[in-house]
């Protein structure tokens, strides 16, 4: 991988170490939109003035799209615009990016060793699981220092 790559998702991991902490938060059972509407003592009518649409049904629809996940992120943003609040929209990995990225290496790796391996195993010419510790290490170091998209394949 080159430098630029490495400073890129450095720089990325920095943005998302922000989001990690939010990762278990759960909505509120009725939603956000709702729960923020109802704690400001909003109702539906008021809301969809607001955002100058006409029918009031058409806010409950969208806190039932934002409850079934079917929402729309421009209707989410305009909800939260009317409601004075900011969207706050970011895909945060489960792990660090460089554990998602070894992790991926070394199913791959492991993948291309249990091929080799294998075939050298019916000619009765296996190596020792040190040997083969040490290859399957060698080449997730390769796959993580070459071309990234080599991953994903």
């Amino acid at each position: 991988m080159k430098d630029k790559d490495f400073i890129r998702l450095e720089q990325i991991e920095r943005l998302l170490s922000q989001y990690r902490g939010l990762i278990d938060v759960k909505p509120p059972g009725r939603g956000w939109v709702r729960a923020i509407r109802e704690a400001l003592g909003m109702s539906s009518p008021q809301l969809a003035r607001r955002m100058r649409i006409k029918a009031a049904q058409s806010v409950e629809d969208m806190q039932k799209d934002e409850l079934s996940g079917a929402i729309k992120l421009r209707t989410l943003s305009k909800l939260a615009e009317a409601l004075d609040c900011q969207l706050v929209y970011a895909l945060v990995p489960r792990k660090p990016l460089q554990e998602l990225r070894r992790d991926r290496a070394s199913v791959v790796a492991r993948l291309q060793i249990g091929r080799v391996s294998h075939s050298m195993s019916l000619e009765e010419q296996g190596v020792s699981a040190e040997a083969e510790q040490s290859e399957l290490n060698r080449r997730i170091d390769k796959l993580l220092y070459g071309n990234p998209k080599k991953l994903w394949d």
